[in-house]
């Protein structure tokens, strides 16, 4: 059916227009003498093209069916996409909004670390070298060197530093939820939209 795509449908029906008068030419007008002494020719002829021009016509319904099948996907998937692109912008905005609020609540808390807690904090605690350690193994997944981990001498590390970084770690862990949930909120949507495109 390639042929479908170079000539136009007209040719088409002309071909099988031609075929069927031609069959009812070699049939009805068969007193002509030109006709009586070619029929047999004319009807192979008439019948070749019938054939060929039946054969074309299946073709063009055929490809105006799948063109209007195309033609209806087109439109639900153009749907799907506004719809798409909508839930995208409301998954977007929540994000924004909640990472604004964690990053907010980081903020304050670092506040109150440098304001109240930082000269009070640094003043009545020291932290040990096995401290750090265990904290710069925790947020590696690492498990610390044992000696690491038993060195009672003092670390030249404010509490304050340490506590302010802790509260970094848990915006930054607090940020990444948001995103993955909003991932999977988003997949679930999208996978939902564009299923129904069927």
């Amino acid at each position: 059916m390639w042929l479908l795509n170079f000539l136009p449908d007209i040719f088409f029906h002309i071909i099988l227009l031609i075929g069927l008068l031609g069959i009812a030419v070699s049939f009805v007008l068969n007193f002509i003498p030109f006709v009586s002494t070619y029929r047999v020719a004319i009807q192979a002829v008439a019948i070749l093209l019938t054939v060929a021009g039946v054969w074309y016509e299946g073709g063009i319904a055929k490809d105006q069916e799948y063109r209007a099948k195309i033609a209806e996907l087109e439109k639900k998937v153009a749907v799907a996409e506004a719809k798409s692109h909508e839930v995208n912008t409301v998954i977007e905005t929540k994000i924004v909004e909640k990472i604004k609020v964690v990053k907010e609540n980081v903020y304050i808390n670092r506040e109150i670390i440098k304001e109240v807690a930082g000269g009070q904090l640094n003043a009545i605690c020291t932290l040990p070298k096995s401290t750090i350690s265990l904290h710069d193994s925790a947020s590696r997944n690492e498990v610390p060197d044992r000696a690491a981990a038993t060195d009672g001498t003092p670390s030249n590390i404010e509490a304050s530093a340490l506590l302010d970084t802790v509260v970094q770690n848990y915006g930054a862990c607090y940020e990444n939820a948001i995103k993955v949930k909003a991932w999977q909120e988003w997949y679930t949507k999208q996978k939902a939209i564009f299923e129904s495109v069927k």
